[in-house]
């Protein structure tokens, strides 16, 4: 039989752990920043199941309206720009572009070179970057 105690409103610790977002951000900016057209995503060393992740970042990416497709490919997590053609150069009109679902001929890049980040471009970005919210 089910039992109940009673227990008082303001005696329910409602604090979280942790907050949502932190684990969505990083890994969005982190591709941003890749200059990849599409990548997978190696989850070793996180603790979260890629159906999680999949989850949680398309519906950051769509909320923040973010350039970024998700996908599964036999249980591995794939991230794709939606703003850059297979060489690398931007797509001024994304959104029209993709509207209708297609990605186009982008299963045909594989190997884009990422752009290298240095110590002093890590801080100058810090430094601009600080306090700013993404909208």
């Amino acid at each position: 039989m089910v039992g109940f105690t009673e227990v008082k409103p303001e005696d329910i610790d409602i604090a979280r752990l942790g907050r949502r977002g932190r684990i969505s951000y990083p890994l969005v900016k982190g591709f941003l920043e890749a200059n990849m057209k599409c990548a997978k995503i190696d989850l070793e060393g996180l603790d979260k199941k890629p159906e999680y992740l999949r989850s949680v970042l398309t519906s950051y990416c769509k909320n923040h309206n973010i350039p970024i497709k998700l996908f599964s490919v036999q249980g591995d997590l794939h991230m794709m720009r939606l703003d850059i053609d297979n060489d690398g150069n931007p797509i001024p009109d994304w959104e029209e572009a993709n509207s209708k679902g297609t990605e186009g001929s982008a299963g045909a890049l594989r190997n884009m070179t990422a752009t290298p980040l240095n110590a002093q471009e890590v801080s100058t970005r810090f430094k601009k970057e600080k306090g700013q919210v993404t909208k």
